[in-house]
């Protein structure tokens, strides 16, 4: 700014009369700047359940689009409720079938993946505030 316009601007300033507050003007923003910190933490809220769903439907998607690709059939071994008597016997042949090993490899996967987007989000969250 130039001289002669700093100036202008305190003489502008000084012909304004100081007008008094609303009775309520600090209740009323105190009460706009809450309902805004609540929108925004909901808001966060939803952001993050909507990414653990798309990583959990991404993950199931590029799972199946892997065994797709690779031609791997999965055969789910027949379940049949046992009877009382064979209550207590158990079958490891299921343990040994290659589904199950898929199976099980997907399903750590998918947990360390949302583990480690969990201890990331925390970590972000942290940063922030």
């Amino acid at each position: 700014m130039r001289p002669n316009e700093k100036d202008r601007m305190r003489e502008l300033f000084a012909v304004m009369q100081d007008e008094p507050l609303p009775l309520h003007f600090n209740e009323n923003v105190m009460f706009k700047v809450r309902r805004e910190a609540l929108w925004r933490e909901k808001r966060n809220k939803c952001l993050a359940f909507f990414g653990y769903v798309s990583g959990a439907v991404a993950m199931a998607a590029v799972c199946v689009f892997i065994l797709y690709y690779m031609d791997i059939s999965i055969e789910f071994p027949a379940f049949e409720l046992p009877r009382a008597e064979t209550f207590f016997r158990m079958d490891f042949s299921v343990i040994n079938s290659p589904s199950f090993v898929i199976s099980v490899f997907i399903g750590v996967s998918a947990l360390f993946l949302l583990i480690m987007d969990s201890t990331i989000r925390r970590h972000i969250e942290k940063k922030h505030n």
